[in-house]
């Protein structure tokens, strides 16, 4: 899991020294998926205030190390949609209704929901080596 082991390389970066990471935060690290994780999570992890894990985020994707994106929840809680910005995201977005107690498609629109950040390793493709 090299993504994995580079996640928890950044973000031993930013502990303190006198605090390496507790068992319980190497859990939750763990757990995280490098390609799809939240402020919240960063937040939690860390045990900074979510201004700070924001800040933390916002630097990693200025310098490349991160990259961040967006998705539009329905109602529900259930992602409908996600993009790479905010005006890439579809102008509507199917979600389900109960009706009666079935569920049923319905076209909503995306400006309507809620909109959230997320954050995942930013990909970098590896330099091509030459033979000598």
């Amino acid at each position: 899991m090299p993504l994995l082991e580079k996640l928890f390389q950044i973000i031993s970066k930013v502990v303190p020294e006198s605090g390496a990471l507790s068992e319980k935060e190497s859990k939750l690290l763990l757990a995280l998926n490098p390609q799809k994780f939240y402020v919240e999570n960063v937040r939690s992890l860390l045990g900074v205030s979510y201004k700070s894990a924001l800040q933390i985020c916002e630097t990693a994707v200025r310098q490349g190390v991160f990259e961040r994106a967006v998705e539009v929840r329905c109602p529900d809680g259930s992602v409908a949609a996600t993009a790479e910005m905010e005006a890439e995201l579809p102008k509507e977005v199917r979600c389900w209704k109960d009706v009666d107690g079935f569920l049923e498609p319905e076209m909503t629109p995306s400006a309507s929901l809620e909109k959230v950040f997320f954050y995942r390793l930013h990909q970098r493709e590896a330099p091509l080596s030459r033979s000598a």
